[in-house]
């Protein structure tokens, strides 16, 4: 199933969608035709099943090694700085091309069912690991408990997936961004406990 998926991905990141043919990635996987229907059903979930995949690594937010940090932080000054780290690498020039991928396959989910329940599993699922990351903040002490861990885990995914907007500002002529003290000072106003 993953030399289907990663045969899938790699004929779309080339072609497109539109140039995607099952033949081709039965052929490029190694399996029959048959097989193929049989694990995806169709053209379709194969498609939703590749577009999974490229979600999932472009979710960007590294969440083992975010986890690690803010559970590692001891003070309200780390996990400040550990915060502002995860929003700055969020609009970082960096993960550019990421952040459209993203957008491509959000905005390609609307009028399609499959990927759109595909994708909210996903995100469902990130949601809930970050709601546990930052209820352990709280729980130390270091982050405000007066807005809810579900609250914060969602507005930070918001704000992650909603960081292409610079981009799109930008254009093709370059980028700058003025998010970056926005983040701070939420940080510092609204979730870190104030020593």
């Amino acid at each position: 199933m993953d030399r289907i998926v990663g045969a899938t991905v790699a004929a779309i990141e080339v072609g497109g969608e539109p140039g995607l043919r099952v033949n081709d990635i039965a052929r490029d996987s190694e399996v029959s035709v048959a097989t193929l229907y049989h694990h995806f059903g169709d053209r379709e979930g194969l498609v939703v099943a590749a577009r999974q995949k490229q979600y999932v690594g472009s979710t960007g937010i590294y969440y083992e090694r975010f986890s690690q940090a803010v559970r590692g932080a001891s003070s309200c000054a780390e996990l400040s700085k550990v915060l502002c780290e995860f929003f700055g690498h969020a609009t970082d020039e960096s993960s550019r091309a990421v952040r459209f991928l993203r957008a491509e396959i959000i905005g390609s989910s609307r009028t399609r069912p499959q990927l759109a329940t595909a994708l909210r599993e996903v995100q469902e699922d990130l949601t809930g690991k970050l709601t546990l990351v930052f209820a352990d903040a709280q729980e130390r002490g270091l982050m405000r408990n007066t807005i809810s861990a579900r609250a914060i885990a969602e507005f930070a995914l918001a704000i992650h997936l909603g960081s292409v907007l610079p981009d799109l500002l930008a254009g093709e002529n370059g980028r700058s961004t003025l998010l970056d003290p926005m983040f701070s000072e939420f940080i510092e106003s609204l979730l870190v406990v104030r020593s």
